[in-house]
């Protein structure tokens, strides 16, 4: 059997295409494409809504009944903070097309001249990561889904009811996870192209363990003793390079202004989805410690930690599988200074030092930073953090919850007083947050 092969870049994101069109957050270019999609999305939010309110009735007698008032209010938080989620992501599908527009046609501009270049497209690579990361995400979907179903319902729960409350319940997840792949899927392909680039520059490189830049130096100051000059004879080879930085730096710059505008076009996303998952990992967090001080049996522990780890490895997976990607893909580009100042040397020829000189004030002027919405950098920083601020968060709600220090506790009543301490505090520190 023949595997596809696409040929252009249109047909190597329709995985992605397909994804978010089926979540009701797909992008097209045509009048009539935009008009089938919009409808298909209203569609889409007006049962969605229909099924968030028939679960609305539903969730303070079958769904989430956990062992204290904090669980209760934790999670259905979570819930009500998916459904303003998807009320938002789905018009922002509609918003970004305008950048998504501009930054496909620079990234059109690019791949016709690394297509000159004689780079590789690459475009087969691209496809099958789609399909890769399509595939994991209905594995880890389909997992999430299973793992937490036992402890989301009554046992009296009815069958339809249950089926209400899980579409409810997750198809914000479906839509979160197709709309972070979307982004994650341009930050990858400007993180190959990137790497693409820097090769072609390494080739260029001539300088060795055997022979370093002061030999070279040494060299260019016995051939002015010799002949009064320093500059070398113009070859073919000196051209050639200097026609390929010239390409080289041009591309570069329209994979910048590309990426930027695809981060333009995820920033609302980004940012919505940032914070929640600061807020919950925390609220989770306190909430499975305030688990370990009730004498609960193993099977109603295991109900009530399970959800609680599956949710906290959600958000963190979030902040952690996007901000490395920006950071690995910001390093990427910031990678191609640091060759072109090892091809900045006195025996190449002035044209190509020229090249390279606006090269180096180009990445000065224009650097590759994700951010969300201006407020704050997807990177490395980000993560450092979130889990240093996570921490304060924590140990100031376990002071100011006033759980006992020292075994578990035996008395409910002293509980669920606890619990207006417990609720109170999470309520300032969210709102402070």
């Amino acid at each position: 059997m023949k595997m596809f092969q696409p040929k252009t870049m249109q047909e190597s994101i329709r995985p992605m295409m397909v994804a978010n069109v089926v979540v009701g957050t797909g992008i097209w270019t045509n009048k009539r494409g935009r008009i089938l999609n919009i409808t298909y999305s209203v569609i889409i939010i007006a049962t969605y809504c229909f099924l968030m309110k028939m679960s609305t009735d539903y969730l303070e007698t079958y769904y989430l009944h956990k062992v204290n008032t904090l669980g209760n209010f934790t999670f259905q938080a979570i819930f009500y903070a998916n459904v303003c989620l998807t009320l938002c992501f789905i018009p922002c599908g509609w918003l970004r097309r305008k950048h998504l527009k501009a930054a496909m046609m620079r990234i059109m501009m690019c791949e016709k001249t690394m297509n000159q270049m004689g780079l590789q497209k690459n475009y087969r690579k691209l496809y099958m990561n789609q399909i890769y990361s399509l595939t994991f995400i209905i594995i880890i979907f389909i997992v999430f889904v299973v793992v937490n179903y036992d402890g989301m319902f009554m046992e009296e729960t009815p069958m339809h009811i249950r089926l209400i409350i899980m579409i409810a319940a997750n198809y914000p997840l479906c839509l979160l996870y197709v709309s972070d792949a979307s982004f994650l899927h341009w930050v990858s392909y400007s993180k190959i192209r990137f790497e693409q680039l820097n090769n072609l520059l390494q080739r260029m490189l001539t300088t060795t363990p055997d022979s370093p830049q002061h030999k070279r130096v040494l060299r260019m100051t016995n051939l002015w003793n010799k002949t009064g000059t320093t500059e070398p004879q113009p070859d073919s080879r000196s051209k050639d390079n200097t026609e390929t930085m010239r390409a080289v730096k041009q591309v570069h710059l329209e994979l910048i202004k590309s990426t930027r505008s695809t981060n333009d076009a995820y920033g609302i996303q980004i940012l919505l989805s940032m914070t929640i998952s600061f807020v919950f990992i925390t609220s989770l967090l306190y909430y499975a410690y305030s688990i370990f001080w009730l004498n609960l049996s193993r099977e109603v522990f295991r109900r009530e930690m399970v959800p609680v780890v599956g949710w906290i490895l959600f958000y963190s997976s979030k902040i952690l599988v996007i901000n490395h990607m920006c950071a690995m893909t910001t390093i990427e580009a910031a990678n191609t200074g640091d060759i072109i100042c090892e091809l900045y040397e006195p025996s190449t020829t002035k044209e190509f030092r020229a090249e390279i000189r606006d090269f180096t004030l180009q990445l000065i002027q224009n650097p590759l930073i994700f951010t969300a919405c201006g407020f704050f950098n997807l990177d490395h920083t980000f993560i450092h953090g979130v889990i240093g601020s996570v921490t304060t968060y924590l140990v100031i709600l376990i002071q100011v919850g006033d759980l006992p220090s020292g075994g578990k506790s035996n008395s409910t009543s002293r509980y669920n007083e606890t619990n207006f301490t417990i609720s109170d505090s999470l309520f300032t520190t969210i709102s402070y947050t």
